[in-house]
């Protein structure tokens, strides 16, 4: 994670921050503090910082760092000019913490923003199409030794992955389907089933409400309606909502203010038999 020190909404590269470019998020601090805390005292989480930068206001949204697999960081490559200069402190901090580090040789990347393991099968969710691009999708497959399952995202809204769908320990995956092509859709209800599938509504998802992080038996996010609350316990989980709408002006949220470190594909096992 990354503190907000110098978080503010200083350019526009998302719908997000076209309507709040100028906004300085005065209650970014506090908003950021409280899912530390919740993080911390609910899943017991220990957190690696990298350092806020003057230069760099989404420093803090620290899931486009790059997409860890096991000991293997592959560093993100923006798309936007704007954000580019992250990729060396980015780089420079997961070296520090021992991760192996390369990244996709000439295509835009954005880490865990647009790929996300499934926890219960062997296989990498790829959003494509506003920041990061399809080509990328072998690359990861060679780099991750799992299957990719490339997934173009269509609604400008959530240009990344991490805003529309999230997997989560329990199996099931949230999704808010409108945000994928009508072929993704299908791929998405064809993997998971009515049984790991929970589909998220258009309120829900733009409360950022896919955007959620796991702590142990617990969700943290933002805000959940009744109906996903209820959906989220019966896989399982305590829901928790924390205020997150300072980031929000920026197009992120609890997801995005952190990167898991301990990551990386479900691996088969075959049990040997006598």
């Amino acid at each position: 994670m990354c503190a907000p020190t110098h978080f503010r909404v200083a350019y526009d590269i998302n719908p997000w921050m076209t309507r709040n470019i100028g906004s300085t998020a005065e209650g970014a601090q506090r908003q950021w503090e409280r899912l530390v805390a919740l993080v911390l005292d609910i899943g017991g989480a220990h957190i690696e910082l990298v350092e806020p930068q003057p230069s760099l206001p989404d420093i803090v949204f620290t899931a486009n760092a790059a997409l860890i697999s096991d000991r293997l960081a592959i560093v993100s490559s923006f798309r936007h000019p704007e954000r580019r200069s992250e990729e060396r402190a980015y780089r420079e901090r997961l070296s520090s913490l021992g991760y192996a580090t390369t990244r996709l040789d000439g295509v835009f990347f954005e880490g865990a923003g647009d790929a996300l393991f499934d926890r219960r099968l062997p296989l990498l969710y790829f959003g494509y199409g506003w920041r990061s691009e399809h080509s990328a999708a072998a690359q990861l497959e060679r780099l991750c030794g799992t299957r990719v399952l490339p997934l173009r995202l269509v609604d400008p809204r959530f240009y990344h992955l991490d805003t529309a769908l999230c997997p989560l320990t329990s199996g099931h995956v949230m999704a808010h389907l409108p945000a994928f092509s009508p072929k993704a859709q299908a791929l998405l209800r064809m993997t998971l089933g009515n049984e790991y599938l929970i589909e998220v509504t258009q309120d829900d998802a733009l409360a950022f409400a896919c955007n959620a992080v796991e702590a142990g038996d617990a969700i943290v996010l933002h805000r959940a309606s009744g109906a996903l609350r209820l959906r989220l316990q019966r896989a399982g989980y305590c829901v928790f909502e924390t205020d997150l709408s300072d980031f929000h002006r920026a197009g992120g949220s609890s997801k995005c203010l952190t990167l898991k470190l301990d990551d990386g594909p479900v691996r088969r096992t075959t049990k040997n038999t006598a």
